[in-house]
């Protein structure tokens, strides 16, 4: 994963070039507007797209390099898959700038948020739509003539669908207290997170690999591995260090549904007898922005022993995602070690 991610950070380099070149193509290269748009769409993929762990990029070089042998040495073809699979980056950084926005959060890797930057504003929602607008036109550009153009292409809306959809129930979710269950949870994730954080670089790998069968074969394997990435978002939001993690969390303060507020509500109410003021005091600090309701809530997660449960959950869960991998098929087995080693650095992450 390392190597690949400095495979990736080299590519951004690249797909910046292409990006800028792509939207201000749509204005007269001779107008003051052209250099205006050149220097936002710059700034913008400078702090949005620049700085991340790439982890989801990366995961697509390795499953590329892992299944094309040839690839492993450093050639003209794999700087072009690489920007290829950079182009997940944009498609992170449109969905981060908007989730920001809507959560209202401050801080992003340890930065104020896009929308919060001086001479931004609002105006950063039009931003995300370009980068979104423009991610077909960079990835037509990195693969001229590749034979899965078009899939590879369909496979991002299709990705996009769900992340949408999941991003609704997310929000649809906040403050709805009786909505918190884990079949609730589960679909949520499977549609916001894991599709488009693991599923779809996998996707993406097969077909820049021209493997056209066994995508449904990885999916298991693949929303597990989102399931175990997002609860790890959501534990880290409330027990992890904003200098580490380069957000300050506000899942409590929002309201969200989350693996720590669902678990704590199935305990509170599997003992309703010793439970009762719990679940009382719960609802009435969770969402709020008081300061003392939010450690109120904290407080009820620690009696609940939720930071210790979580780590064996951890634990646990892994050592079954990585008996999904091994059950995919002999015919597309490069990809197991390539999850299990994403899967192991998972564990235990605290950013």
């Amino acid at each position: 994963m390392f190597a690949s991610r400095k495979l990736v950070e080299t590519a951004l380099g690249e797909v910046k070039k292409k990006f800028v070149r792509v939207v201000s193509a749509k204005l007269p290269a001779d107008g003051m507007e052209y250099d205006l748009v050149q220097y936002r769409c710059r700034n913008l993929f400078d702090n949005t797209v620049i700085g991340g762990k790439y982890s989801r990029a990366s995961l697509c070089v390795d499953a590329i390099r892992a299944l094309q042998p040839h690839l492993r040495e450093e050639t003209q073809e794999l700087q072009a898959v690489c920007e290829a699979a950079s182009t997940l980056e944009i498609i992170q950084s449109f969905y981060l700038i908007a989730d920001d926005i809507m959560d209202n959060s401050e801080t992003r890797r340890g930065k104020p948020c896009w929308f919060r930057r001086e001479g931004v504003g609002m105006s950063a929602i039009n931003d995300a739509f370009i980068m979104d607008s423009f991610v077909e036109d960079v990835l037509r550009l990195a693969l001229p003539g590749h034979i899965n153009l078009d899939r590879l292409c369909e496979a991002y809306r299709k990705s996009k669908q769900k992340t949408l959809i999941g991003q609704f129930l997310d929000t649809s979710s906040v403050n709805q207290i009786q909505s918190f269950t884990w079949d609730r949870y589960e679909l949520m994730v499977e549609n916001k997170t894991s599709h488009y954080t693991v599923f779809h670089p996998l996707q993406m790998a097969l077909l820049i690999s021209d493997v056209l069968a066994y995508h449904g074969s990885v999916k298991k394997a693949a929303y597990q591995i989102g399931f175990l990435f997002q609860s790890q978002d959501d534990f880290l939001d409330v027990y992890g260090d904003p200098k580490v993690t380069g957000k300050i969390g506000t899942d409590i303060q929002d309201g969200k549904c989350t693996w720590l507020a669902v678990r704590a509500l199935q305990k509170m109410h599997s003992s309703p007898q010793i439970s009762a003021a719990l679940i009382a005091e719960f609802k009435e600090c969770f969402g709020s922005s008081d300061p003392e309701k939010v450690e109120k809530i904290k407080k009820i997660y620690d009696k609940l022993a939720l930071r210790d449960e979580f780590r064996r959950f951890e634990q646990h869960f892994s050592g079954e995602i990585k008996k999904s991998i091994a059950e995919i098929p002999d015919v597309i087995q490069p990809l197991r070690p390539v999850l299990d080693g994403f899967v192991t650095k998972l564990v235990n992450r605290n950013a």
